[in-house]
């Protein structure tokens, strides 16, 4: 008996520990150190252990990591894949739609923000972004018009101190 009381003990002690870690690798994963969260968020994917409502979300900070390393072609690829498993996803058509503007490809941001305003109709961050898109293409009165109503959803969106 008290052998399986020691062997129950180490290996509840163990998967305690294995949460814990995973705990850890999730926190770390939101970090806005992509050298942090790249490995973080990548551990996680490929424990296989996720469960599937978050898995979109670790995808998209990943993807965001990769973005902020200037690596759009994994960050959309990572979004892309984020999108396919939950197309519901507005943040991660926010993110793509950054990452293609970030490449100069403003039609694809401009269809990405369409669809996370469609899916989010008060994501001022999205019209703002899709303005600077339409500013991308000399679209001054599409520019204007998605810029202020961002600016009537968030009036401190596009300054500075943000």
């Amino acid at each position: 008996m008290r052998y399986s009381l020691a062997i129950l003990s180490s290996a509840f002690a163990l998967a305690i520990t294995r949460v814990a870690a995973e705990d850890d690798s999730l926190v770390q994963c939101q970090s806005d150190n992509p050298d942090v969260a790249i490995p973080a968020c990548t551990t996680l994917l490929d424990g296989g252990r996720a469960d599937v409502t978050v898995l979109p979300r670790i995808i998209a900070h990943r993807a965001e990591a990769f973005a902020r390393k200037y690596d759009y072609s994994r960050a959309i690829k990572d979004y892309n894949h984020a999108i396919k498993l939950r197309p519901g996803f507005w943040i991660a058509f926010n993110g793509r739609g950054l990452a293609h503007a970030n490449r100069l490809n403003f039609e694809l941001a401009i269809k990405d923000y369409d669809q996370s305003i469609k899916l989010h109709p008060d994501n001022a961050e999205a019209f703002y972004r899709r303005g600077l898109a339409k500013f991308g293409l000399c679209d001054l009165d599409g520019a204007d018009a998605d810029i202020a109503k961002a600016r009537e959803l968030d009036p401190a969106i596009g300054n500075a101190a943000n």
